[in-house]
């Protein structure tokens, strides 16, 4: 039996800029499908038909109304911001640490400046819809999306490779 790798610290980059210290929390990004139901004559019962990726999103707040993230606001690039989320995750058994990395691609669609009150923290929280995803673990890629291109990348193996050949956009 083995115990569960608990993440023991984490840092948040954007563009290229470390945020320890100052990042407070981080929503990940949610995979999660768009699936409708499907029973046609003859099924016994009903099944749920992939239909693609729902919307991609990640959250995260800031202890400090910071000017670089506010400099960003109204980029017109919809892949326009780089953000990059480590992590340690350690194994409580003496089982190692594993390195987190998940990259991501977007833009900012909300800064809310929320509540300001004497003897309070102000904290900025951000939310940033993704045109891009990918997690590493241990410098291995087990997961990579981008939702422009329709590529799905999982463990190594391109599930999106005979779908973009069938209409024409790879070879």
């Amino acid at each position: 039996m083995s115990l569960p790798k608990v993440i023991k610290s984490w840092n948040l980059f954007i563009e290229g800029r470390g945020y320890a210290g100052v990042a407070e929390k981080t929503k990940l990004p949610k995979l999660e499908k768009e699936m409708e139901a499907w029973r046609a004559a003859g099924m016994l019962g009903a099944i749920k038909l992939d239909l693609g990726m729902k919307e991609l999103e990640m959250e995260f707040t800031l202890g400090e109304f910071n000017a670089d993230v506010l400099a960003m606001w109204g980029l017109n690039d919809a892949s326009g911001i780089g953000a990059r989320f480590l992590a340690a995750a350690v194994a409580e058994d003496g089982g190692g640490t594993d390195a987190i990395e998940i990259s991501v691609r977007g833009r900012w669609e909300s800064l809310d400046f929320g509540d300001v009150e004497g003897k309070k923290m102000s904290k900025l929280d951000v939310k940033m819809p993704l045109t891009y995803y990918r997690y590493n673990r241990n410098g291995t890629t087990l997961i990579e999306l981008d939702m422009i291109s329709g590529k799905e990348i999982v463990n190594g193996v391109d599930r999106s490779a005979e779908r973009l050949k069938a209409i024409g956009i790879t070879a």
